[in-house]
């Protein structure tokens, strides 16, 4: 039983799916169908009980007819009358299928059988009360026995076999003209129906339509349906919730745009913010980070997100664990924190956090800002006061000391050589602050290199002139080895100048009896100049450091050699001006070899003259 009710609920339910003009045929070819039926077997029962009637009332007939034309025969036993009476009936009456007569005592006088007389009717449907009607089943189909008494039974009886077929092959071929009918009245009805559904359903259609239009962001469609009816109302209401809908639509989207705005103008302050910015949740993680922020990290984005912002400050944490644990929007927390990055180099940043309240929860707003190279400003800065106060004192004191000592010397030769130390310490002094006069005119870029076709040897000359016979008194074997001379594009006296301060170089840092080898080269499309020296050699990892400002391979106020730390950075600067390259090879112990290129000089191009 349960289960016929789900069948019955399912059967239902896909009905329930069917369109309105599915449904209306259905409906018109369900009602056809019942009529049909109903009027077939009402109409199959009448026509059949009317041709039972008519077929009974004339086997009646035919049977009374014959039991009185069989009074005379039976009475005088003429058998050839009786024969020929039942044989007439039998071939004039297609519904006759047998005619037998039997006397009073029902012996059978007469019959149409052919193949003798069935015993199974002798005896049957007797017609003692008068008429007598019997339906027999037969092999040949049902026959109505009539039965009907001469001289009221005296003389015997007539009995005349109605085939009841034509009763079922008429009703058989009003069935089939009913079933032609209903067909016809089925395919009518259906066309009907179809074009009853769809006037009914375009409308429908139409609006469904302009639902799935208006659903796919067409926020100006309407249903266009003219009707007054139920559908004409329902269209008219829908265009006025599309209308309310649309506007409500517009406005939110408006709102949401100027929210979207909003948000990307506060993202792109906060990621293109040169400090650090992160949010932080209640747990201590890090939910949110800019671009300056990952930076100071050196990590991705993948590898802050979710973490513990505590795990990056190693120490002096517990102040910082000790403000995440308070909820007080008015609280703020301000301090400089060693920071360690994700490859483990600390960093020295300072960190304010304000507490605020975002969907009911609090939430840290830190900005990072990494003091790292400010710090390596201020050291160097205190490393570069140092060594000038150093530097510029020492001729000082060194003149000063040689001048005192000449005005209480009475010996000529020696106060000649007192003031010629002095004079040497004042050249000194002079070399240092052209270093620095050179480094201030390259910053605010007030010098301009003459760029002009130049020999290569030339410039080595120009250079081992400037330095007006201390090469030979310098104690060393110098050795000047021009290779084959080329034509460069350069500023001469600029070149000069960097050479001299690679040649001071060596002479400073190769001792007594040492060895200085100055010469040109070339190497593919570049004049290569190199100057190499047998002196104390550099570290290997301070190669890469010896060419900025300021930096000192020994920059304790100890250090054996002078100097500002300005040379090999102005050198440097000079050749990266003139498109070249400077580097050096060094062994400690066994000396260094500079190297800087210089292209050669274009033909198309002269007396090029370029800001520095």
């Amino acid at each position: 039983m349960q289960n016929e009710s789900n069948i019955l609920k399912k059967l239902v339910s896909g009905i329930d799916d069917f369109s309105i003009r599915t449904k209306l045929i259905l409906t018109v070819v369900s009602i056809i169908l019942v009529l049909g039926v109903l009027m077939g077997s009402y109409l199959n029962v009448v026509q059949t009980n009317m041709m039972k009637t008519e077929l009974n009332e004339k086997g009646i007939s035919i049977t009374r007819n014959l039991a009185e034309n069989s009074v005379n025969p039976i009475l005088t036993n003429n058998q050839v009358r009786l024969q020929w009476l039942v044989k007439t009936i039998k071939e004039s009456e297609p519904e006759v299928v047998y005619v037998f007569i039997t006397d009073e005592r029902g012996e059978v006088l007469v019959h149409t059988f052919s193949g003798g007389f069935p015993v199974d009717l002798v005896g049957i449907n007797p017609a003692a009360a008068g008429v007598g009607t019997l339906l027999l089943d037969t092999e040949q189909g049902f026959i109505r026995d009539i039965s009907y008494p001469v001289l009221d039974g005296s003389a015997g009886e007539v009995h005349v076999g109605i085939s009841q077929e034509s009763i079922s092959t008429t009703a058989g071929k009003f069935t089939r003209y009913l079933l032609l009918f209903v067909l016809l009245l089925l395919i009518v009805g259906s066309n009907v129906a179809y074009i009853a559904g769809s006037v009914v359903s375009r409308p429908i259609m139409e609006l469904r339509n302009s639902v799935e239009i208006f659903g796919n962001g067409d926020l100006d469609h309407k249903a266009s349906i003219s009707s007054q009816n139920e559908v004409g109302q329902l269209a008219d209401s829908f265009n006025d919730m599309a209308d309310h809908i649309g506007y409500l639509i517009k406005e939110k989207e408006k709102a949401a745009k100027e929210v979207l705005e909003t948000r990307n103008y506060l993202t792109k302050i906060v990621s293109g913010s040169l400090d650090g910015i992160i949010v932080i949740d209640d747990a201590g993680k890090i939910e949110f980070a800019n671009e300056a922020f990952i930076q100071i990290a050196e990590a991705d984005e993948s590898q802050l997100i979710g973490y513990d912002i505590q795990s990056f400050v190693p120490e002096n944490n517990e102040e910082l664990g000790s403000f995440l644990a308070t909820q007080d929007k008015d609280s703020t927390f301000m301090k400089e924190l060693s920071f360690r990055t994700r490859d483990g180099r600390d960093k020295s940043v300072v960190v304010s956090i304000a507490i605020v309240e975002y969907r009911n929860e609090i939430k840290y707003v830190a900005v990072a800002k990494d003091m790292t190279e400010v710090k390596k400003l201020e050291q160097m800065k205190r490393n570069i006061i140092a060594n000038i106060s150093h530097e510029l004192r020492t001729p000082l004191n060194i003149m000063k000391g040689y001048v005192e000592i000449s005005i209480d010397e009475t010996d000529p030769q020696k106060r000649n050589t007192f003031l010629e130390k002095s004079l040497k310490a004042l050249e000194r002094q002079n070399w240092m602050i052209q270093d620095l006069l050179e480094i201030a005119r390259y910053d605010d870029e007030l010098e301009k290199l003459d760029m002009v076709k130049t020999s290569i040897n030339c410039v080595v000359d120009i250079a081992c002139k400037s330095f007006n016979g201390k090469l030979d008194a310098s104690g060393l074997d110098i050795n000047i080895k021009p290779g084959q001379d080329k034509f460069v594009k350069a500023d001469p006296e600029k070149l000069a100048y960097a050479l001299t301060k690679l040649m001071d170089n060596a002479m400073k840092f190769t001792n007594k009896g040492g060895r200085i080898e100055i010469g040109t080269s070339q190497e593919d499309e570049m004049a290569l100049v190199y100057v190499k020296d047998t002196g104390v050699g550099i570290p290997a990892d301070k190669l890469d450091l010896i060419f900025e400002r300021f930096y000192q391979v020994d920059s304790s106020s100890t250090r054996k050699y002078g100097g500002n730390g300005l040379g090999l950075s102005i050198v440097k600067d000079i050749i990266d001006k003139h498109k070249g390259r400077v580097w050096v090879d060094s062994v400690p112990g066994e000396g260094s070899t500079f190297y800087f290129t210089v292209p050669y000089f274009d033909d198309a191009s002269t007396n090029i003259i370029s800001s520095i």
